[in-house]
């Protein structure tokens, strides 16, 4: 397949990804070569469709390519999480925030993703994975070191559960 064919399925597949056509997306992405960016895409197709496994073994083979790419590293933490398992997810969000190389975000439009991943974000996943494990210290440090890096509205979501002593659920975090 040509450069130019495969751009245009790419923009083919985020176009029924857009239009809330999951399977079609995930179809057409099929079409073309496996690289980071498009199996990055797979998983949160695969994640939308609330099929955790699978968008786990999507992030992984999307790190396999590129394991600098935290956001992988990221959404494969919020599928382990969603599915219980949260030494596991935990792991997943250390590495994000080990690939985040010390910056407040990283915005991954210049690959053709439409993400921004924040270390508030990190963070506090990170910190309700700690709640959960039952590490209550550990976890309400990583909500306060979240709260200190906001950057968007959506981030007011932290200090409310430092408010509620962290009794958030996962689907209440911001997600990029």
């Amino acid at each position: 397949m040509s450069l130019k064919q495969e751009i245009e399925t790419w923009v083919s597949a985020l176009g029924h990804y857009d239009n809330n056509e999951f399977e079609e997306a995930l179809k057409t992405f099929d079409g073309i070569s496996d690289t980071s960016k498009i199996l990055f895409n797979c998983g949160v197709i695969h994640a939308t469709l609330g099929e955790h496994d699978k968008a786990v073994e999507c992030y992984q083979r999307a790190i396999r390519l590129d394991n600098y790419l935290a956001v992988a590293y990221f959404q494969q933490g919020v599928s382990n999480f969603l599915v219980g398992d949260f030494e596991e997810a935990l792991i997943n969000f250390n590495d994000a925030l080990l690939y985040l190389r010390g910056n407040t975000y990283i915005n991954y439009d210049q690959l053709g993703l439409k993400f921004k991943l924040y270390s508030c974000e990190v963070l506090f996943n990170r910190g309700l994975c700690s709640i959960y494990l039952q590490q209550l210290q550990v976890g309400m440090g990583d909500l306060t070191f979240a709260a200190k890096e906001k950057v968007i509205p959506d981030h007011d979501v932290i200090d409310e559960a430092i408010g509620e002593e962290a009794e958030v659920r996962m689907d209440d975090a911001p997600v990029p």
